[in-house]
């Protein structure tokens, strides 16, 4: 072994970087005296980004600069901080770059560095991380999937043995997303044969639901108080809010090792306390959706949970106790669990061949079947239950700190201080169900309970008198009296219960057209938003050849290039940083014309295979997908068809849509994963769904709760799919999101439309345009929009 070599594991919440003396022996690098560095961000006045501590420090005099977790924003060009768009990549670059200084305390000049990266992750978001490594001065820079390097810790420095063949789980639970995968070990190393996961369940989804519940409890006892963190306008409100959301991390944290924790609230002298009961109550149905995909992708390598040699936790959620309990109830196989479960994966990035007894592995490994991240797994939108198994498990087996028995009791709950009365835990026992839907999709267990505890000790009580029951005309003024107590009660739990909204329209200049507009295209790039042609209402309607383009910052419309001719209902996509624009309706019928918006006009480029009006497009993070839509025999239609690796032909997809469909829409998470969505054809209006999965698209199908056709589908940070508006015949629709209590809580238009002009940046949805059946409305100039609030 000669030489020094890195092993850096940029992650949602912390970046951990590890060392590789040329002696053999593996160290954490120290930032700040600690082995995570905080992945955060933050635009200096100078236009310099600090990073970690530092970012969480300054973040506090101007939250608007502050990115936590930049890696949830891979599929963003920029992002918006303060006034300033900074672009993704050297946001990464910036955590890197601090990696960087960490590791030359030690070894003076820049070694080798493996990064790691989740197995699910497709060959654009790879190479943005190897170009921000490059940016920040890393000279030779490899990769490995971060459950291959976790195997490899698996069996050099807890020595396991992973025989050949044999195949284990690495379940990553991070802060901003869960990763599965199926790591197993074969001729040439190690190979990644299922890979899954859920990209809207995290610990900061956790954090997101503890917070919600104590804010149940505000709600009730101090409602200024949870106004002004829920929605701070002050400077001081801002931090208040932070350090509220840091109290209460640390309380989950806190958790895993004791059976109650306590946190402080700004305004508030008294500390409310959590218990571990309340925590686990709160997490399951939200640990359940990762128990389910677990037990998917690993049938999915036709596996059965006895033939798997092992289960790696990973990430630093995956503390919780209740984690590896559900897991070995549901799979039958004790979990292994680590004291710092967030090191594993940049350690096992530098673990040496000749480390790994008894196997042959080499240091790469390949990524093979790599398979779809779902919400809920299975057939249809909704949560599934892990598979119902008998416990196996026997007295003793240790989970995070805590020992278990046979029935994983958990221990006794005390206070961590006295406490009065009035400040009683969040909740002791649940009385008063609580219907507010936090991020995660997690039900709240109950407001708190204000009466003390119950003593245990001490002399037996004295049953209290029970009085006889009242008869006559003492009983018609009991029951009207408790049918009073039962509405006051009602009412009381709706107010206080209601779900909080997670933003709210705001209304924009009209796009400049002298009439209504419907199926114009729409996207942002570089902080501008861009609408594109459309067809006009009134009587004598016409296609627009028209580009008008809204500065976001200033809220400003100025004319954009014009197209070559009137077109509507074509297919729009941003990749690699242009415009692209395929197909569509002009006055002559359907067109297979492309376009890309490449310096200030509009250039031709390779032509769709066949003319197509009402088709779907999206960029999946391997190359540009388009479906559906309506030819010249005005018939609607269900091939895909992918543009070629080398830009320039498009192939017919070895998949075709479930039913031939015009006037669908699409949406991807941008990691090989794309969703093609509504839509009509034959008369009828569908609510199919189908799911397209690289690297050769398998499909597989799901159904709306109600056909649409001319929605939008979004993906909305930390809230997942979602789709807006659409119709079937006079039926207008609102929302629909695929995570349970999302779409409630999200903004509903005053007019509900089809035909939107719809574009997104991950947080904030702008809509221009549509049309309205059941008002008879054939076109609008409205602008709107709405920023989706993280909690």
């Amino acid at each position: 072994m000669t030489g020094y070599v890195v092993g850096i594991d940029l992650g949602t919440s912390n970046t951990v970087a590890v060392i590789r003396s040329p002696d053999g022996r593996r160290r954490p690098v120290l930032f700040d005296g600690a082995p995570l560095m905080p992945s955060a961000v933050f635009l200096q006045d100078n236009g310099q980004l600090a990073v970690g501590r530092d970012a969480q420090r300054l973040a506090q005099l101007d939250p608007g600069r502050y990115e936590p977790n930049p890696k949830r924003r891979i599929d963003e060009t920029t992002v918006l901080l303060g006034n300033t768009e900074v672009p993704t990549r050297e946001m990464l670059a910036s955590v890197l770059r601090a990696a960087a200084a960490g590791v030359a305390e030690i070894t003076r000049t820049p070694p080798p560095v493996v990064l790691t990266y989740p197995a699910s992750w497709a060959h654009t978001r790879r190479s943005l991380l190897q170009e921000a490594a490059a940016l920040a001065g890393w000279r030779q820079v490899s990769l490995v999937p971060e459950p291959v390097a976790a195997a490899r810790y698996f069996i050099s420095a807890l020595n396991h043995p992973l025989p050949r063949g044999a195949a284990m789980v690495v379940y990553d639970f991070g802060g901003g997303t869960i990763d599965i995968a199926v790591v197993r070990h074969d001729e040439t190393g190690f190979t990644v044969i299922g890979a899954g996961g859920l990209e809207d369940i995290g610990g900061l989804d956790i954090d997101a639901t503890l917070v919600e519940h104590v804010g149940a409890h505000l709600r009730r006892s101090d409602p200024a108080v949870w106004q002004r963190l829920q929605a701070p306008v002050t400077a001081q409100d801002r931090r208040d809010r932070r350090l509220f959301w840091e109290d209460v991390r640390g309380a989950k944290e806190m958790l895993s090792r004791t059976a109650a924790a306590p946190i402080s609230v700004p305004g508030i002298e008294a500390a409310l306390h959590l218990t571990r009961d309340e925590l686990e109550a709160l997490v399951e149905p939200m640990l359940r959706q990762t128990i389910a995909e677990t037990s998917r992708v690993v049938a999915s390598c036709r596996l059965a949970p006895n033939q798997l040699a092992g289960i790696m936790l990973v990430g630093g959620s995956s503390r919780v106790p209740l984690v590896a309990r559900m897991l070995h109830r549901a799979l039958g196989v004790v979990p292994t669990v680590l004291e710092q479960p967030e090191l594993p994966v940049a350690e096992g990035a530098v673990v040496h061949p000749a480390e790994l007894t008894g196997t042959s592995a080499t240091g790469t490994a390949s990524v093979a079947g790599q398979l779809p991240r779902q919400t809920a797994p299975g057939g249809a939108y909704q949560t599934q239950g892990y598979p119902a198994q008998q416990l196996t498990g026997q007295s003793g087996v240790v989970y995070g700190t805590q020992p278990v028995s046979p029935a994983y009791p958990v221990s006794p709950v005390s206070p961590v201080s006295p406490v009065s009365p009035a400040e009683a835990p969040v909740s002791a026992v649940p009385a008063v169900p609580v219907s507010g839907m936090p991020v995660s999709g997690a039900p709240v267990s109950g407001l708190p309970v204000s009466a003390p505890p119950m003593p245990t000790t001490g002399a037996p009580a004295t049953p209290l008198p029970v009085p006889a029951p009242p008869t006559g005309r003492r009983l018609l003024p009991l029951i009207a009296a408790a049918v009073v107590a039962l509405l006051l009660v009602a009412g009381g739990v709706w107010y206080f219960t209601r779900p909080d909204p997670l933003g709210s329209w705001e209304t924009l200049p009209d796009v400049p057209t002298t009439v209504g507009i419907e199926g114009a295209g729409a996207a942002l790039l570089d902080g501008k938003l861009y609408i594109i042609g459309g067809y006009t209402a009134g009587s004598q309607r016409q296609y627009l050849n028209t580009v008008s383009i809204l500065d976001t910052a200033t809220n400003t419309w100025s004319p954009g290039p014009p197209l070559q001719f009137g077109t509507s209902q074509m297919a729009v996509v941003v990749a690699a940083g242009r415009l692209h624009i395929f197909g569509g309706a002009t006055e002559r019928g359907a067109t297979a014309n492309t376009y890309v918006l490449q310096d200030g006009t509009w250039q031709e480029t390779t032509q769709l295979p066949d003319a197509r009006q009402g088709g779907a497009a999206v960029h999946d993070g391997t190359t540009i997908i388009f479906a559906g839509g309506v030819g010249t025999d005005h018939e609607a239609h269900d091939t895909i068809w992918r543009l070629a690796d080398d830009g320039q032909s498009w192939k017919v997809a070895p998949t075709t849509l479930q039913r031939a469909r015009t006037k669908l829409t699409a949406a991807t998470d941008g990691a090989g994963t794309s969703w093609f969505i509504g839509g009509s054809g034959g008369g009828k209006t569908y609510a199919d769904v189908d799911v397209l999965v690289e690297p050769n698209l398998e499909r597989t199908t799901r159904t709306l709760p109600q056909p649409r056709e001319g929605a939008s589908a979004v993906r909305l940070e930390g809230h997942g799919l979602c789709v807006l508006g659409g119709n079937n015949g006079a039926k207008m629709f609102q929302w629909w999101c695929e995570k349970d209590g999302v779409a409630r809580r999200l903004p509903k238009l005053a007019d509900p439309r089809a035909g939107i002009a719809v574009a997104t940046n991950g947080t904030t949805v702008y809509t221009v345009g549509g049309y309205n059946t059941e008002r008879k409305s054939d076109g609008s100039t409205t602008t709107q929009r709405f920023t989706a609030h993280e909690s």
